[in-house]
C-alpha cells in the first residue's frame, strides 16, 4: 500500500510538472515568435533600403515577408481571447472602493500576478499588431519596388537599330565574344572527352536512336485515331474541333515528349556541362517553342482543309498566318539562343543587337503578312462573306506600328516585352478557344434532348426538356467563365509581378494629383473607363445569353423574359459605375456625396426623369404593362414594343412609334387588351325579321362561328336573343379568339359568312323604321 500510494503521487507530481512545462511553451510560444518575426522584419528592411535590388531579390523577400504576416495574425488571434478574459478576470479581482480594507494578501497577490499577466499580453498584442502594420508595409514597399523596376527595366531606352554606334560596338565586340564562345565549348568537349566513357556515349546514342524509331510509328498510329474522311462535305463543328485538339496534342505532344526525354538522358549520362547548361537551356525552351506553335497554328488554322478549319478564314489567310507564326517562332527561339552567347562573351551590345534584329524581322514580317491578307481587298475584290477580320487586322497593325516604332527609336526592351507578351496571349487565347469550342460542341452534343445520354437523362431524372436545354446552357456558360478565369490568371503571370500588382504596374511611368482623396491621372482615367467598358460589355453579353439563349428556354412569357433582362441591364450598368469609381478612388461616402449633389439637381430640374426613371422600374416590377401587350392611351392605340428607362415605346396600326413617358403610363388611364389573358371577345348584332324562326337563327349563326378556325370550342361560341325590337328581332353572335390582334379580321369574316348564310336560308334582314 504504501509503495502503491508513492508511486501514484509520482504519476500525480510528473502530471503536473508536464502540464506547467506545457503551459509556459505555451506561453512563450507566441514571444518566440513574435522575437522571430522582429529579427525577420527588421531584416527585409534593410534590404530594401538597397538600391541595386533584382526581380529575384524582391521575390525572395516578398517569399519570406507574407508568412510573417500570417504568422503576426495567428499570434494576435491567439492573444486577443486570453487578453480579453485577463481584462474580465481583472476587472473581477479588482476591489470596490469599499472592499479596499477587506482584502487578504492572498487576493491582492493573485491580483498583482493577474495585472503582471494582462501587462504582458497587451504587450505581446501591441507588438504583435505593430508588426503586423510593418509586415504590411513591408508588402507595400516590396510591390512598388518591383512595379519601379518593372518600368524602369521595361521602358529603358536603349541605341536605335539604326545607329552606326551599335553596330560599330557589335563588331569590335563580337571578336572577343567568338573567342570566349570557342573557349567554353573547346573546354566543354575536353571535359566531355575526359569524363564521358564509351558505355555512356553507346547508351545515349542508342536511345537517340530509338526515338528516331518511334517517330513514324507514333505519327501513324495518331493520323489513325482521328482520320479526316474525304467524303465529309460539311463536318460539325465538333468534329473540327475534336480534329483540331487532336492535331495540337499530336503535334505538340510528340516533339516535347521527344525533348523531355533528351533533357533527362543529357543530365542521366552526364553530358551537361554548368558552363554551357544555360544555352542547352535556350536551346530546349526555343525548340519547345516552335513545336507549341507549330501545333497550335496547325490545329487552329488546318492549311490545305478549308472544311475542317475551326477559325473562319480563308485558305490563303491560313497559309499566311501559319507562316508567319512559324518564321516569328523561329526568330524568337534564335534570339533566345543568342543571348546566353552574349552573356558569356561580356557583350551588352551584342544582346541589343540581337535584340533589335529579332524585332524588327519580326515587325516586318508581321506588316508583309497583313498586307498580304488585305491584299484581295486592297484589289477591290468582293469578300465571300461578312468581314468578321477587321478589329483584328487593326490591332494587328497597331500592335506591329508599336513594335517598329520602339525598334527604331531604342525602345528594344519595349519592343521584345510587346513581342513576348503578344505570343504568350495569342498562344494561351488559342488554346482556350480549342477549349472553349470542344466544350461548348460536346456539352451540347452529349446533353442535348435528342441523343440518347439526353433521353436517358431525362428519363431517370425526369427532366422537362425545356430544362435540360437550360441546364446545358447552364454548363456551357459556367464552362466559358471558368476557362476565362483561369486564362486570365495564366496570363497575368508574364509581366513578371504577381496578380494583385498587375493592375498597378505601369502607373509607375505616369504622373497623378490628387484632388479630395481621389488619384487623378493618365492611368486611373484610363483604367475607369477600360472597366466601365468592360462591365458595359459584360452586361450586354449577359443580357444577350438571357434574351437569346435562357430565357426563351424557359415558360416564362415576353414581358417578364424583357423585364428581367431591362433589370440586369440596369444592374449591370450600376456595377460598373460603382467598380470604375471605386478604381478612382471613390468610396461610398464619395458616392454619398455625389448622391447629395444629385438630390439638389433633381430639386431643380431633374423630377420629371427620376419620376419618368422610377416609373419605369415600378412598370417592369408590377408588370401591369408588358412587351408585347396591346394597349389603348387617349385616343391612340398598339403594340408595347420597348420599356425604357425614361420612356415606352409603342407602335400604333399605322406603323408609327408613339413615345410615352413612363409617368403618364404609371399615374394615368391605359386600357390594356391582354393584361389578364389574351383571349378576345367578338360580338356580332344580327337583325331578322319578325316572321324568321329563332332557333334556325342560333343554329345558323353558331355554325358560322364554327366555321372559322381562329373561333376558340373553349369558351363555345354562343348566341343571345337580346330584344324583341320595334321593327326586328334583335341576336347577339359572342365567341372568343386567342390572338386579340385577329379578332376584326375574324368579325368581318363572320359578317361576310353570316349573310351569305341568311340569304341561301331565306331570313330576311328588315330595313330600320
Amino acid at each position: 500500500m504504501p509503495f502503491a500510494r508513492l508511486l501514484r503521487f509520482l504519476v500525480l507530481g510528473f502530471l503536473i510538472a508536464l502540464g506547467a512545462t506545457l503551459s509556459a511553451a505555451a506561453d512563450d510560444s507566441p514571444r518566440q515568435t513574435l522575437d522571430a518575426a522582429r529579427v525577420a522584419l527588421d531584416d527585409i528592411d534593410a534590404a530594401l533600403k538597397r538600391d541595386d535590388l533584382k526581380e529575384a531579390d524582391l521575390a525572395r523577400l516578398r517569399a519570406e515577408n507574407d508568412p510573417l504576416a500570417a504568422q503576426l495574425q495567428a499570434v494576435v488571434a491567439q492573444l486577443t481571447p486570453l487578453f480579453d478574459a485577463s481584462t474580465k478576470r481583472l476587472a473581477e479581482l479588482t476591489p470596490k472602493k469599499k472592499e479596499t480594507e477587506a482584502v487578504s494578501d492572498a487576493a491582492t497577490a493573485e491580483l498583482t500576478a493577474e495585472r503582471a499577466k494582462h501587462d504582458a499580453l497587451d504587450a505581446d498584442l501591441r507588438s504583435a499588431r505593430a508588426m503586423l502594420l510593418q509586415a504590411d508595409d513591408n508588402s507595400g514597399r516590396i510591390s512598388a519596388a518591383r512595379r519601379e523596376l518593372f518600368a524602369r527595366r521595361t521602358f529603358a531606352r536603349s541605341s536605335s537599330v539604326l545607329s552606326p554606334f551599335l553596330w560599330s560596338n557589335v563588331a569590335r565586340e563580337a571578336p572577343a565574344a567568338l573567342a570566349n564562345i570557342s573557349s567554353a565549348m573547346s573546354s566543354y568537349a575536353t571535359a566531355l572527352s575526359q569524363r564521358v566513357v564509351r558505355e555512356q556515349a553507346l547508351g545515349f546514342a542508342l536511345l537517340m536512336l530509338a526515338l528516331l524509331a518511334l517517330t513514324a510509328p507514333a505519327r501513324w498510329l495518331a493520323n489513325r485515331v482521328i482520320a479526316l474522311d474525304p467524303t465529309t462535305n460539311a463536318p460539325s463543328r465538333l468534329k473540327r474541333a475534336l480534329y483540331a485538339v487532336w492535331k495540337v496534342v499530336v503535334l505538340a505532344g510528340l516533339p516535347l515528349a521527344g525533348l523531355s526525354i533528351i533533357s533527362q538522358a543529357l543530365e542521366y549520362f552526364e553530358l551537361t556541362d554548368a558552363r554551357m547548361q544555360r544555352g542547352l537551356d535556350a536551346l530546349f525552351e526555343g525548340l519547345r517553342a516552335i513545336a507549341i506553335a507549330n501545333a497550335l497554328g496547325r490545329g487552329l488554322l488546318s492549311p490545305g482543309h478549308a472544311r475542317w478549319r475551326l477559325l473562319a478564314v480563308s485558305d490563303r489567310a491560313a497559309l499566311l498566318l501559319l507562316r508567319f507564326i512559324l518564321f516569328a517562332t523561329v526568330i524568337w527561339a534564335i534570339v533566345r539562343l543568342l543571348e546566353p552567347a552574349a552573356d558569356a562573351g561580356s557583350s551588352l551590345n551584342i544582346a541589343i543587337g540581337a535584340k533589335a534584329v529579332g524585332a524588327l524581322l519580326i515587325g516586318l514580317a508581321a506588316a508583309g503578312t497583313l498586307r498580304r491578307i488585305a491584299s484581295p481587298l486592297l484589289a477591290g475584290a468582293p469578300p465571300a462573306g461578312p468581314d468578321n477580320s477587321a478589329p483584328a487586322r487593326t490591332f494587328g497593325w497597331t500592335l506591329t506600328a508599336l513594335v517598329l516604332a520602339a525598334t527604331l527609336t531604342g525602345y528594344i526592351a519595349f519592343a521584345t516585352f510587346l513581342i513576348n507578351q503578344t505570343f504568350f496571349v495569342a498562344a494561351v487565347g488559342a488554346v482556350l478557344y480549342l477549349a472553349d469550342a470542344l466544350i461548348q460542341e460536346s456539352a451540347g452534343a452529349l446533353l442535348k434532348p435528342d441523343s440518347g445520354f439526353g433521353r436517358g437523362l431525362m428519363t431517370m431524372i425526369g427532366l422537362r426538356r425545356e430544362t435540360l436545354e437550360q441546364v446545358v446552357v447552364l454548363i456551357q456558360g459556367l464552362a466559358r467563365l471558368a476557362a476565362l478565369v483561369a486564362a486570365l490568371a495564366v496570363i497575368l503571370r508574364p509581366f513578371g509581378l504577381p496578380a494583385q500588382d498587375l493592375s498597378a504596374t505601369l502607373r509607375s511611368a505616369y504622373f497623378g494629383f490628387t484632388v479630395g482623396g481621389v488619384t487623378i491621372s493618365i492611368y486611373t482615367l484610363l483604367a475607369a473607363a477600360v472597366l466601365f467598358f468592360l462591365g458595359l460589355v459584360a452586361t450586354r453579353a449577359a443580357q444577350n445569353w438571357l434574351g437569346e439563349r435562357f430565357l426563351p428556354r424557359t415558360r416564362l412569357d415576353s414581358g417578364v423574359s424583357n423585364s428581367i433582362r431591362t433589370i440586369v441591364g440596369y444592374v449591370g450598368v450600376i456595377a460598373a459605375v460603382m467598380i470604375a469609381g471605386a478604381r478612382l478612388g471613390l468610396d461610398l461616402e464619395k458616392f454619398a456625396l455625389v448622391a447629395g449633389a444629385l438630390s439638389v439637381g433633381i430639386g431643380f430640374g431633374l423630377q420629371g426623369i427620376v419620376n419618368n426613371f422610377v416609373s419605369g422600374l415600378i412598370l417592369l416590377w408590377e408588370r401591369g404593362i408588358r412587351v408585347g401587350d396591346w394597349v389603348v392611351v387617349g385616343p391612340d392605340q398598339g403594340f408595347v414594343r420597348r420599356i425604357n428607362a425614361r420612356a415606352t415605346e409603342i407602335e400604333l396600326f399605322d406603323r408609327a412609334t408613339l413615345i410615352v413617358p413612363n409617368t403618364t403610363l404609371v399615374t394615368g388611364a391605359v386600357k390594356n387588351w391582354m393584361y389578364a389573358d389574351r383571349l378576345a371577345r367578338i360580338v356580332v348584332a344580327v337583325n331578322v325579321a319578325y316572321e324568321s324562326d329563332p332557333e334556325a337563327v342560333r343554329e345558323l349563326l353558331i355554325a358560322a362561328a364554327k366555321a372559322q378556325e381562329q373561333v376558340l370550342t373553349i369558351p363555345a361560341p354562343l348566341v343571345l336573343f337580346s330584344e324583341f325590337g320595334d321593327w326586328a328581332l334583335k341576336f347577339q353572335l359572342v365567341c372568343f379568339v386567342d390572338d386579340p390582334v385577329m379578332a376584326e379580321r375574324i368579325k368581318s369574316e363572320l359578317n361576310f359568312d353570316i349573310f351569305r348564310r341568311m340569304r341561301e336560308a331565306g331570313l330576311r334582314i328588315p330595313y330600320p323604321k
